[in-house]
């Protein structure tokens, strides 16, 4: 049951944009020499936007165009739709000087751009007032060589991204094509584990059975790899991970995602990239933290390719403790034995069946969208649905992924009748009913296996709920994150629908509704096929092979629109 299966929450993808670098931590150079840093103010503004320190909806406000600015599927700014007021930029680059200890100019200064341009996370960083609480103890900054103020202030990703349990699976489900073997790996991840054991009252415990699901899958991809955030090729993205959720859900959560085009390696190897340091980095995602401002952190934003052993920081520790607590006393952890001694992983006695067949997902237009319980979106074609699983990251990205599907509607909703063979418009109520609208008739529904008590099995027509009589169909459903409040749109005209009015809901009649789409809901043409709103807030409507983005501040689609359905919400990027 639908009731059963779905959790609320958000899972939150931190979306590791490590890049490329070949030095120790004293030197941190990019490709350019230090000499040579050449990064132009839009390159800057592009940079600063994906690290946190741009606030698009506050330029939108201010009537200052950043069209796609907020990416809700894994993706950058196009540089040149940065267009930014000289103050926003200036205290974004103060910001960001202020967090990494740098000289507060504002100004686009050589540290500044030597900064900016050398490899790091691309998660973005808190800069939160709090995150700028400056403690007497001093340090040497690995990044330019001066001392600053240490700052202790671990970030943990949300208050709600956090295992539940004390006693958290993982498993490898692929390797490393190349460098390391599956020994070694196996090692390294044991040894990842085990340095966060050691300070937390959790256990990590390896799946070794492969037909069995685990909390934390660890996968080695190249380019599309299941995800929508693609990896780029050797040099460039090294690898993301998910944030935890309290309940066990077929999500991403908890998952870690490495880059296989790297050359990964266990030891002192310049030419390769630190499998130990970039996997403790990546658990600790896992496990809920965020990135700190401390240098010497595992969780700092910056990739420090140090072969010296990999140590927890004081923050690291107190950032997981604050989440879990301190270890219980005696705790014991498993072996981590020395390489490469350790047998690899028993190989699954039956291949794992593919949960996603092969379905043209990208290249299709689309009926109807539902988001169920927060987690995970129906989409409707036809007599078929799929689901799509959804991340957010901790800034304003959001990752998809296929779930399953194709299936018919009536193998996942058989509660509806057999004559239910496409679906119009669908949406979840607030008190987790569904209402499904198919031609000139609706199904109001407790889950995917039971209707509303006493809801006829042939659903009702739309008059019920005060539409007009010469009222066909519905075209879209979908509620507005701007009041919460669900909207009906059919032709040129939409309704505002009240779910507690009469037994099933009404509209709101005459004089108020219906009301024309092009007066409220400028820029969005007309007949809407499918609308829904994002994690993010935003309004998506779907008009064919097209979608549009709507501006709740400005009240009309956003400039650059429209664009590919296939890259709204089908988890798909260009070809």
């Amino acid at each position: 049951m639908l009731r059963t299966r779905f959790v609320s929450f958000a899972a939150k993808t931190v979306c590791l944009l490590w890049i490329y670098a070949t030095v120790t931590v004293s030197g941190l150079p990019n490709r350019r020499t230090s000499e040579d840093v050449r990064i132009s103010t839009t390159e800057a503004a592009k940079l600063l936007h994906r690290y946190g320190y741009l606030n698009p909806t506050s330029s939108q406000r201010q009537g200052n165009p950043i069209p796609d600015s907020r990416y809700p599927f894994g993706r950058n700014p196009h540089p040149e739709s940065l267009e930014l007021p000289s103050d926003e930029l200036y205290q974004a680059i103060k910001a960001f000087q202020l967090y990494f200890s740098l000289p507060v100019t504002g100004q686009l200064d050589v540290e500044t751009k030597r900064l900016l341009a050398r490899p790091r996370c691309g998660n973005p960083d808190n800069v939160g007032g709090d995150r700028q609480t400056r403690s007497s103890k001093m340090l040497m900054s690995p990044l330019h060589g001066e001392s600053l103020s240490r700052r202790k202030r671990y970030l943990i990703g949300d208050d709600k991204m956090h295992w539940s349990k004390k006693k958290v699976t993982w498993q490898i489900r692929s390797y490393p094509t190349h460098s390391l073997n599956r020994s070694r790996t196996h090692v390294v991840f044991q040894h990842a584990f085990n340095k966060w054991a050691r300070v937390a009252d959790l256990d990590f415990e390896e799946e070794k059975n492969y037909n069995r699901d685990a909390d934390i899958v660890i996968q080695f991809g190249s380019r599309r790899h299941g995800d929508s955030i693609a990896f780029d090729g050797p040099g460039g993205v090294l690898a993301h991970a998910f944030y935890p959720v309290p309940e066990p859900v077929y999500s991403l959560a908890g998952d870690a995602h490495f880059d296989d085009d790297e050359t990964w390696s266990d030891g002192p190897r310049q030419d390769h990239r630190n499998l130990l340091s970039v996997a403790v980095h990546e658990l600790g995602h896992s496990m809920g933290l965020g990135h700190s401002d401390v240098p010497t952190s595992v969780m700092f934003p910056y990739y420090l390719s140090k072969w010296s052993q990999v140590e927890l920081d004081r923050d690291d520790i107190n950032g997981m403790q604050r989440i879990y607590g301190a270890p219980r006393p005696g705790k014991v952890l498993p072996p981590e034995p020395s390489l490469p001694d350790i047998p690899p992983p028993p190989a699954p006695t039956t291949a794992s069946p593919d949960k996603r067949p092969l379905f043209d997902y990208c290249n299709i237009t689309i009926d109807a969208i539902i988001e169920i319980r927060g987690l995970e979106l129906y989409v409707f074609k036809g007599p078929m649905q799929w689901r799509v699983t959804w991340s957010k990251t901790v800034s304003t990205w959001v990752s998809y992924q296929f779930r399953d599907g194709p299936a018919k509607i009536s193998y996942y909703w058989n509660v509806l009748p057999a004559s239910v063979d496409h679906v119009d418009a669908a949406i979840e109520r607030r008190d987790s009913l569904i209402y499904i609208f198919m031609d000139g008739r609706f199904w109001l529904l407790q889950d995917n296996k039971n209707m509303v008590k006493g809801f006829p099995n042939q659903g009702l027509p739309l008059t019920y709920l005060g539409l007009p009589q010469h009222l066909k169909k519905v075209d879209t459903v979908f509620r507005w994150d701007a009041n919460k409040e669900i909207y009906i749109f059919a032709g040129e005209y939409y309704w505002l629908l009240n779910p507690a009015a009469g037994r099933y809901g009404k509209v709101i009649g005459a004089p108020d509704y219906p009301r024309l789409i092009q007066h409220t809901w400028r820029g969005i043409p007309t007949p809407v096929t499918a609308a829904f709103t994002t994690l993010n807030g935003e309004t998506f409507f779907f008009i064919g092979s097209d979608y549009y983005v709507f501006d709740n501040i400005a009240m009309k689609a956003r400039r650059g629109y429209p664009k590919p359905a296939r890259l709204g919400i089908l988890g798909c990027t260009d070809p």
